[in-house]
């Protein structure tokens, strides 16, 4: 609160120096506070929404009337949404000019090849924040049932407030062996993760179109997502991913051991999941982007 209440004070000063065309908000109550200085000024501001909250319950109460007040009050030109069903909370709230430009990736980045392993370990890479909302406990459990018949690991890649419960999890159930903590990784070291692993795996409660899914695809991945958020909006079960139910570590388990023992499928996933990620390259983002700058922006 004390951040926000500097830079609503801040924005007056700033934006007079800076005077921008145009202010893009990825934060909704930053966006809001922002918005006093930004109409003072008359500058036009559109937020990105990365996920909506507010028709959610399994987030606070406040924090969903907070972001619903924000995003209704604060005079954004457009309201940009990562995902269709972001766009249908909105207009069912009766939030106008909401507009749907998917996140981009850099495809270029995944492009070298890398020669995997041959030591008949598969590996399982997650990538994210270590929080309650990735699912991570429902991964751990899926290793429990596997861990008698298959040789695998599981790298997590990230750091956050759940690394530490995490941990004791893998180790009550004996699977701390094959569950490997990376913490947070510079782009480098991750774009090599994503390149020497086999499968990725994000086992997500709720979402709303995750980069690090459109990396994994830009890498040529098979993918294993829960059908949360966006995410069967653009990921179809059995043709560029396989979909499972969130908080089901038995199914999650079926199929990670699927893909294990299927390496047809595997390749298919792989290159279906390519072509998806070439769909969604920073270059048609941001021609996307530009149009909604240049033409869909009402000028006062």
């Amino acid at each position: 609160m004390i951040s926000l209440a500097f830079l609503f004070f801040w924005g007056f000063r700033k934006l007079r120096e800076l005077k921008p065309d145009i202010i893009h908000s990825h934060s909704a109550d930053m966006g809001f506070f922002i918005s006093f200085a930004a109409r003072f000024y008359r500058i036009p501001v559109v937020s990105t929404c990365h996920g909506i909250s507010f028709d959610d319950k399994q987030y606070f109460f406040l924090k969903r009337l907070a972001e619903k007040f924000f995003l209704r009050y604060s005079g954004f030109k457009k309201i940009i949404v990562v995902d269709k069903n972001g766009l249908k909370i909105l207009e069912k709230a009766g939030i106008k000019k909401g507009i749907y430009v998917p996140n981009g990736v850099d495809i270029h980045k995944f492009e070298r090849k890398q020669e995997k392993k041959s030591d008949g370990m598969t590996r399982f890479l997650f990538v994210g924040r270590l929080e309650k909302q990735k699912g991570l406990e429902y991964l751990i459990h899926a290793a429990n049932f596997l861990k008698e018949e298959n040789d695998f690991e599981i790298i997590l890649a990230g750091d956050g407030e759940e690394a530490e419960n995490l941990k004791k999890t893998a180790i009550e159930f004996k699977v701390e062996y094959i569950v490997k903590f990376t913490g947070k990784l510079s782009e480098h070291a991750l774009i090599e993760q994503y390149m020497r692993c086999d499968i990725f795996v994000l086992p997500s409660l709720w979402e709303g179109l995750p980069l690090t899914l459109l990396e994994a695809a830009a890498a040529g991945l098979p993918i294993i997502a829960t059908e949360v958020g966006g995410i069967p909006s653009v990921f179809a079960h059995g043709e560029n991913a396989l979909l499972v139910k969130a908080q089901d570590s038995r199914e999650l388990a079926g199929k990670m051991q699927k893909l294990m023992g299927d390496k047809e499928l595997q390749k298919t996933l792989s290159t279906s999941a390519r072509k998806l990620a070439e769909k969604y390259s920073w270059e048609n983002s941001a021609k996307q982007l530009e149009t909604v700058y240049k033409k869909d922006i009402e000028w006062d």
